[in-house]
Parts: structure tokens; C-alpha cells; sequence
């Protein structure tokens, strides 16, 4: 029989992490984002819901921050979230602690709109479900070690991890893009995402063959190799080497927040002790909940995991229709949820430029720190750490400016001077002063060529100008140009 008790301390110690780092990164931009004077700040939207929705505000928002939202308590919220992440891969009493990190990262999911709504937020809030029944809940100083986690409890583990991997493969089949079907998807992917890092400048340089290659390596090992987990031993070994492998080259080539931590965390839990290098297991406690305690856990989590693996395959069956009230129930807590990136693969960039003037005829451009604008700006490296605002433009592109109306509350907490808006731009060309006026154009960015690197420095080229938004005056302003 194989045992699984260092996995069981990789997993506990990788979501602890995980929850540091998402905390920490979102301590950056919390304010700026959902703080009074935030983009979409997070007071105000409370007060709208209440008014609203009542007393059902609760069941459909589950957040702490009904009880205060003010900027000192969102900031105190991440630095809390932070010391419990801490003191749980420390391990002072673990269970409390990410039930602390879970209730927290909640909070901010419920209302934190367009900018907190990625699938690696719902995959750390699952994640983070499932590791309330890792431990039992008990005041206790375990330093650096962990317990054991039931079979059941760790079958729900592989079951999320199964549920993420073989989704997001066969979503891209399902979907119907061809491009995904003749294996050339990637040829657009190292461009198109929304961060990319300067490795993937050099491996979008390669040929057609060899994007179809990748592409067809992919999908073996997003939806063929998921199932090797159900085969404990060497398969399943092979099978997490594969899924962390596939994780790295990610990690490598793009930019995507805590998501491929969180993933090689989930991956390396099917590994069992004989195949680790260190097989001293004397420091990992025994299983810590009862066996009734992880039947609960399987019957609230199994059946909305198979749910969405079977709507993954089958999106337009009513068969599983009967289950729509249990996952509207479970909906608002994000304890069981889709997923499948670049279902879709983008094959175009739209790129926003937020511009300001002074006279409405000479426009300047704002630099953000990791998102394109400069041509000569090389791509950054910037994962784990999310930057949020950066992202969502990338999304909002893709649209119209009428599907993204809180670009207008960023140009309003520009007009404001916002202290808060100064940490999202590597250059204001108005030093923190705000212009008269405020736009946002579109142009289409693609990476550039070797020639345009070694003769210009361009990482980027661009066309297709246009303008995307209306033109913004200031308040003191009569009306804009």
C-alpha cells in the first residue's frame, strides 16, 4: 500500500505559500484597486448591495468586509492574511489559520469584481476548501511540520487536480477553435497573452513544426495524463513529473500570477513516499480528522467536481440540470468551479494606451510597469505576483469601452490625483499632476522581429490607432476638445 505523508506535508506547505504570495501581491495593490479612492472601491460597492439585496447581501457576497471595508481594514486584511499563511507553513495550528486565509482570500474574491476573478483565485479558494480538513482544528505548535491528510480527503485533492488539468485540455477541443485542432494554436499564444515574458519573445522565433509539436505534447499531458493518477506507483510518478514539467515550461514562457505554484503543489501530492528522496517520514503527524469528517468533505465537493467535468465535455447536455440548485448554492463560496484557459486561443493583440493633454491636440502616454506601451520595453518577469489593473486592460481590448465602464473610474481617480494610482505606472508623464484631459487609445501590438531588436531595440511593434474611449475633461475643464 502506498503512502502519501510527505505529499501530505508539499501540499499543506505549497498553499500556505501560495496564500502568502497572493496576499502579499494584492497588500501592493489593494488600495488602488478597492480602497476609497480605488478603482472600484470596495465600500462603495457594499453600500450599493445592501441597498439592494438586503439581508440576502449575505449568502450571495460572503465577505467579511460587511462588518468594515475601510481602506486601514483592506490593507489589514492582506497583512493578516499574510501572518496566517506564515504561522500555517510554520506550523502553528494550521487548520486555524487557513480557515483564517480562506475567509479572508473570500472576502476579497466576493467583491472584488473584474479584478479578482481568475481562475487561479477560484483554484486557491478550492484548494483552500479542501485543506480545512487536512488537520484537526486545534491550538498546537507543530514547528515546520504537517499531518498526514486522510485517503479521502487527499482523493479530493487529486480529484481537483484531475478536474483542472484534463479540463483545461479538452475545453480547447470542445470549444471548436481550429487553430487548437490543427495544433498551431501556439503560434499566437506567446504574443497574444496577456503578460509575456521576454523567454517568450525568443520561443514565439520558432517554427511552425515545432509550435505543433509543443501544442501536441500538451494536450497529451493535459488530458491523457491526469488519468495516471488513478494509477498509484510509477504511473502516477511519471504522471506528476509530466504535470510539473508542463508547469515549468509555463512558468518559463509566460506570466500567470500563483497558478503554476499552486499546480505543481497539487501535482506533486500523487507522488507517494518511496519515490521521494527523502523518505524519513517521522515528523509528519497521523491523520488529524475523523473518518465522518472526511466522508462530509466527499459528499459536499464530489458532486460539483463532477459536474463540471462533465459539462467540460458535454457544455450543451441538460442531463446533470437536476444539480443546478446545489451549484447555485455552493456558487458564492467558490468551493467547486470550472476551468479551462485560452478555450479560445487570441490571435490578435489590441493593446490599450491610456493618454493625457493639456491643450487636446499633443498626447503623451502613460507607461504601465509590466503591461506593453514603450516599443523598446522588453516583457518583464513578474509571476507570482499578479499585477491586476495590468491584466485587466488586456481583457478589456478585447471589448468595447462600453462593456468596461470602470475605466472611467480609473480616469475619475486620475482627475482626482489619487496617490493610490501612482503604484500602478512605471512613467506619469505629468509627475502625479493630472492633465486637462484623459483618452484611451487602441493600437495592435506584435512582437517584434530579430531585425527590429538589433537595429531599433524594439521589442514591439504596433498599428491599427484608434481611439477607444471618449475624450475625459477634468472637472475645472468647460468640455473636452
Amino acid at each position: 500500500m502506498n503512502h502519501y505523508l510527505i505529499a501530505s506535508w508539499v501540499i499543506s506547505k505549497t498553499l500556505s505559500l501560495t496564500y502568502f504570495i497572493a496576499f502579499l501581491s494584492l497588500s501592493t495593490q489593494v488600495l488602488g484597486l478597492y480602497g476609497s479612492r480605488g478603482v472600484l472601491s470596495i465600500d462603495h460597492l457594499l453600500n450599493i448591495l445592501d441597498k439592494e439585496l438586503g439581508v440576502s447581501r449575505f449568502r450571495h457576497f460572503p465577505s467579511l468586509f460587511w462588518f468594515a471595508s475601510g481602506d486601514f481594514v483592506l490593507k489589514a486584511a492582506c497583512l493578516v492574511g499574510m501572518l496566517a499563511s506564515t504561522l500555517a507553513f510554520l506550523g502553528f495550528s494550521q487548520s486555524w489559520m487557513l480557515l483564517l486565509c480562506w475567509l479572508l482570500y473570500l472576502s476579497f474574491s466576493s467583491t472584488g469584481q473584474v479584478f479578482l476573478s481568475y481562475q487561479w483565485d477560484n483554484l486557491l479558494l478550492e484548494t483552500g476548501f479542501i485543506a480545512l480538513f487536512f488537520a484537526p482544528f486545534a491550538l498546537e505548535w507543530i514547528p515546520f511540520q504537517a499531518y498526514e491528510i486522510h485517503p479521502m480527503v487527499m482523493a479530493l485533492v487529486w480529484l481537483l487536480l484531475f478536474k483542472l488539468m484534463f479540463s483545461s485540455g479538452i475545453v480547447k477541443i470542445t470549444n471548436k477553435d481550429p487553430d487548437w485542432k490543427n495544433l498551431s494554436a501556439l503560434r499566437f499564444h506567446y504574443w497574444s497573452q496577456p503578460l509575456p515574458n521576454p523567454i517568450a519573445w525568443f520561443i514565439d522565433k520558432a517554427p511552425l513544426w515545432f509550435h505543433k509539436i509543443s501544442c501536441g505534447l500538451m494536450f497529451m499531458v493535459e488530458i491523457f495524463v491526469p488519468f495516471f493518477i488513478l494509477s498509484p506507483g510509477k504511473i502516477a510518478f511519471a504522471g506528476a513529473l509530466l504535470l510539473v514539467g508542463l508547469q515549468i515550461l509555463i512558468v518559463l514562457t509566460g506570466n500567470f500570477a500563483f497558478f503554476n505554484l499552486i499546480t505543481i503543489g497539487l501535482a506533486l501530492s500523487t507522488i507517494a513516499d518511496d519515490f521521494w528522496v527523502f523518505t524519513d517520514t517521522s515528523w509528519i503527524r497521523p491523520i488529524g480528522v475523523s473518518t465522518e469528517i472526511a466522508v462530509i468533505a466527499l459528499v459536499v465537493l464530489v458532486p460539483g467536481n463532477l459536474f463540471w467535468i462533465f459539462k467540460t465535455i458535454f457544455e450543451k447536455t441538460k442531463v446533470l440540470d437536476f444539480m443546478l440548485p446545489w451549484m447555485r448554492f455552493l456558487f458564492p463560496f467558490k468551493i467547486t468551479n470550472p476551468y479551462g484557459l485560452f478555450a479560445v486561443m487570441t490571435k490578435t493583440r489590441p493593446e490599450l494606451v491610456l493618454e493625457g493633454s493639456n491643450d487636446g491636440e499633443t498626447w503623451v502616454e502613460y507607461e504601465f510597469k509590466h503591461k506593453p506601451t514603450k516599443l523598446n520595453r522588453a516583457p518583464t518577469f513578474i509571476a507570482p505576483f499578479q499585477p491586476r489593473l495590468d491584466w485587466q486592460m488586456w481583457f478589456a481590448a478585447l471589448e468595447s469601452f462600453n462593456e468596461n465602464m470602470w475605466l472611467q473610474n480609473l480616469v475619475t481617480r486620475m482627475f482626482d490625483e489619487s496617490p493610490e494610482m501612482k503604484e500602478f505606472f512605471k512613467h506619469d508623464p505629468f509627475d502625479g499632476h493630472s492633465p486637462k484631459f484623459l483618452r484611451f487609445v487602441r493600437y495592435n501590438y506584435h512582437f517584434g522581429t530579430w531585425q527590429d531588436l538589433k537595429s531599433k531595440g524594439q521589442w514591439w511593434t504596433r498599428d491599427g490607432f484608434s481611439v477607444y474611449s471618449p475624450i475625459f475633461a477634468r472637472d475645472d475643464e468647460s468640455e473636452a476638445p
